[in-house]
């Protein structure tokens, strides 16, 4: 029987409370740092979002139009407001795209803005971009893009500046905010919630305790591990997401002693024992992979996936070629929180190299320090993930971890070569040949080389509907509903 409007609205609860284990860093949207993705889609709009198929839709802009040379797009913004109460204007379009531009503040897209070469306020509600190539990756990217009230971002330490569907309420630092629904937004017929409190519970036991005790109604950072522990368990379900997967990667930092020789990476690479790592670190919720994106993906090639297999015969070989003897390393983990199955998995990379003559050191940090030491490139080696970014590798081709600007510090102008061809064309074939050449040189170079892709599992009570990941891997809740 159909429930009617009244019995729905008595039968739905108004508020979400979920627990995250690491802290927002501000709320600030240029920074993806694990703890601030619970409000991007929150308290900011983007001018456009993906569908599952990576089909672009209104969001802030009502509608767009390309140039015949694929090099100038224009949109036309809708009429929205901020939480301050000021319209939302094509001046604040441009501050936020010159913002994510500036490398001081915008590292999380860093050069995947650079393809944008130009942008101008036409009049208050139009927009005009200019790509430095068709830019095959755009609505990816603005997918990313969270648009900022430009005269709000002065206090964004600790207060928001967008115009989403929830604005900022009571805020404890390392405790608790609250995400309250903002009754001026555009679309605010279809936010369920009035409010979202967010718990920061670092302690991952602790807070599958506070799930079970119904203190909480979600749990939106966990470990496989414990999401398969409450599977089962009674008024608790485990949301296994298909969407946005996680890769798992190692980072070697070339300017390091021994690791700037390519053969010795490529023996620690044939040392990585994934399918292990996939079944014991991510209780199978993992698979293996040495490529930058997930076997789903249009651009993965599956031939190429023995040139990484894990091989302790050919590691030793390559270790001898490479004319390394008696190495000692470190590799930089942290808390589940932040890097989840890092320590772990660095356990089942320490006891392969042992086996091979190379010593691997282990340090945990707190992610606060952790992040510090990843952005300074402060490592030997480096465990940690990112989200695959959606439907077009142009996002995260380059950027901090692949390319001639990542992490790694390693240079290779064929890689950089394809990359550049694959983003200059919109021909899906090319860019899959392409894209199967860039993966073969990330295998061969062994400066990043990914682990396992996982996907998210998300514990909650049965109680709660609708959570959806985008592209990216970051929850959009204004459609979550929770019944009592």
């Amino acid at each position: 029987m159909a429930m009617g409007s009244s019995a729905w609205a008595s039968a739905r609860a108004a508020d979400l409370t979920l627990a995250q284990g690491a802290e927002p860093i501000s709320f600030d949207p240029t920074q993806f740092a694990t703890g601030n993705q619970v409000f991007l889609h929150q308290f900011y709009d983007t001018l456009t979002t993906l569908d599952r198929t990576g089909v672009p839709h209104p969001g802030l802009a009502q509608s767009w139009e390309r140039s015949a040379d694929g090099l100038t797009v224009t949109f036309k913004l809708r009429d929205a407001k901020f939480h301050s109460g000021r319209e939302v204007t094509a001046d604040d379009v441009v501050f936020t795209i010159q913002r994510y531009q500036d490398p001081k503040t915008g590292a999380n897209l860093g050069e995947r803005m650079s393809t944008i070469t130009g942008v101008k306020a036409l009049d208050p509600k139009t927009v005009e971009l200019t790509l430095s190539s068709p830019t095959p990756g755009l609505f990816d990217l603005l997918e990313a893009v969270f648009i900022q009230d430009k005269d709000a971002v002065g206090n964004i330490a600790t207060t928001d500046a967008g115009s989403g569907p929830f604005r900022l309420g009571d805020f404890q630092p390392g405790v608790s905010f609250k995400m309250v629904r903002f009754t001026d937004y555009w679309q605010n017929d279809q936010t369920k919630l009035d409010n979202i409190t967010v718990r920061i519970i670092p302690d991952e036991g602790a807070a599958a305790a506070a799930l079970q005790a119904g203190e909480v109604d979600l749990l939106l950072q966990t470990s496989a591990l414990t999401a398969k522990n409450l599977e089962g368990v009674n008024g608790i379900k485990v949301w296994h997401a298909d969407t946005a997967p996680v890769t798992y990667y190692l980072m070697a930092n070339t300017t390091h002693g021994p690791l700037a020789n390519q053969l010795f990476r490529q023996a620690i690479e044939r040392s990585i024992d994934r399918q292990t790592i996939a079944d014991v670190v991510y209780s199978g919720a993992a698979v293996p992979t040495c490529q930058p994106w997930a076997a789903s993906h249009w651009a993965h090639d599956a031939k190429l996936e023995t040139e990484c297999s894990y091989d302790l015969a050919a590691a030793a070989d390559l270790l001898a070629k490479s004319g390394v003897s008696g190495a000692t390393l470190t590799v930089n983990t942290a808390v589940d929180s932040y890097s989840a199955g890092s320590s772990a998995t660095a356990q089942i990379l320490k006891e392969s190299l042992a086996q091979i003559g190379v010593t691997l050191n282990i340090v945990t940090y707190e992610q606060a320090q952790a992040r510090k030491l990843l952005l300074a490139s402060d490592f030997d080696l480096l465990l940690h993930s990112y989200t695959e970014g959606g439907n077009d590798p142009q996002f995260i081709m380059p950027s901090g971890i692949y390319g001639p600007k990542g992490r790694s510090k390693y240079s290779d102008p064929k890689y950089d070569e394809l990359v550049a061809a694959a983003n200059d064309t919109l021909d899906v074939d090319k860019r899959k040949a392409l894209y199967s050449q860039i993966s073969q040189r990330i295998i061969e170079n062994a400066d990043v080389m990914p682990i396992v892709d996982g996907f998210r599992e998300l514990p909650m009570k049965t109680s709660v509907d609708g959570v959806v990941l985008d592209v990216s891997g970051f929850p959009v809740l204004a459609g979550v509903s929770v019944t009592k």
